[in-house]
């Protein structure tokens, strides 16, 4: 499954990036957790200094790294798979004694393992402070560092799929973002519009968007709406399955797509030219959606909507047209 010859090379074309991500990642919360600290020591020194407690907490949901750990995924599939065709080294590894399954699993396993050894390494790290430094309060500790973890990984395999089946590094990017909010235009919009028409209650869209839409959205694992007070009746242990299905749905894309796919396309947004058009078709669709509810709520009017639709669907075509159809 994963060569280890072909593991070197992929190690040595990035080693750099991938030292000194993992240096920073390692170490973000650690430091920032002593510096902190530190700040604690001082005040208590301070006769001046008002504490509302005398026992030293740190929040981990308001740490850079943990709430920023999916950037590494997107990063490392970006220059995994978007970068190396951008500058033409795709090719030559392609052409390496290797199969594609091969490739593809060893180039996912190393990403995703630097993403695990690095959020466990920074763990262990926390947990050897927790155990010195006295007094201390670590509150959602483990949740926190696993759900970084979860999210990350998910990430990246979302990225990892949409670097499988796009031409580029700007594709890659722009898919993977798509995807991350696709079921808040594939449902959402819908859901809305309906609403409009039969002018229904509300409380049907917010229970569909709590219930149905976030719980399946990656976006929701970027932006830590998981851990917000309105997603709570759902978020619990258990949920945890949400994120690690759509992770492995993700790998089985990208693995499908980058064994299957032609190469002679790089450069173009889709690899498979049979994705071009419904892709286009949906993006149109989207922005009639889109920007006729846009329309609506700016004037209430009927007038409004139909020229947001409008607008929408031009907008729509122009902007996949030359997303799509141009090569890169």
């Amino acid at each position: 499954m994963v060569k280890r010859q072909l593991l070197y090379k992929e190690w040595k074309q990035s080693e750099l990036t991938f030292i000194l991500v993992m240096l920073v990642a390692v170490f973000a919360t650690p430091l920032s957790l002593l510096m902190d600290y530190s700040t604690f020591q001082d005040c208590l020194k301070n006769p001046d200094c008002i504490m509302e407690s005398t026992t030293f907490t740190y929040m981990f949901k308001k740490d850079a790294f943990l709430s920023l750990s999916w950037v590494m995924g997107i990063y490392f599939a970006v220059i995994q798979l978007g970068f190396e065709r951008n500058k033409g080294q795709m090719d030559f590894t392609l052409s390496l004694p290797f199969n594609r399954s091969a490739i593809f699993h060893t180039k996912f396993f190393l990403g995703a393992g630097i993403i695990a050894g690095v959020h466990v390494v920074s763990y262990l790290i926390i947990y050897l402070l927790k155990l010195g430094l006295h007094p201390i309060e670590t509150p959602e500790f483990n949740s926190r560092y696993f759900y970084a973890l979860l999210s990350a990984l998910m990430i990246y395999s979302l990225f990892f799929a949409a670097g499988s089946l796009t031409g580029s590094a700007i594709s890659q990017a722009i898919v993977g973002f798509s995807t991350s909010i696709l079921p808040f235009l594939l449902i959402g919009l819908p859901i809305v519009h309906l609403d409009f028409i039969f002018r229904t209650s509300e409380r049907w869209i917010d229970t569909s968007l709590n219930y149905l839409i976030a719980p399946i959205s990656p976006i929701t694992y970027i932006t830590n709406d998981i851990f917000q007070q309105e997603y709570q009746h759902w978020f619990n242990g258990e949920a945890f399955i949400i994120p690690l299905v759509m992770m492995v749905i993700f790998y089985l894309v990208g693995l499908f797509s980058f064994i299957k796919h032609p190469i002679e396309r790089n450069g173009r947004f889709f690899l498979y030219s049979s994705m071009d058009r419904p892709i286009q078709i949906m993006v149109i669709v989207f922005g009639v959606l889109g920007f006729g509810w846009f329309g609506f709520t700016s004037d209430n009017s009927i007038f409004g909507y139909i020229i947001g639709m409008i607008i929408g669907g031009v907008v729509g075509a122009l902007t996949s047209y030359f997303l799509i159809y141009r090569k890169r």
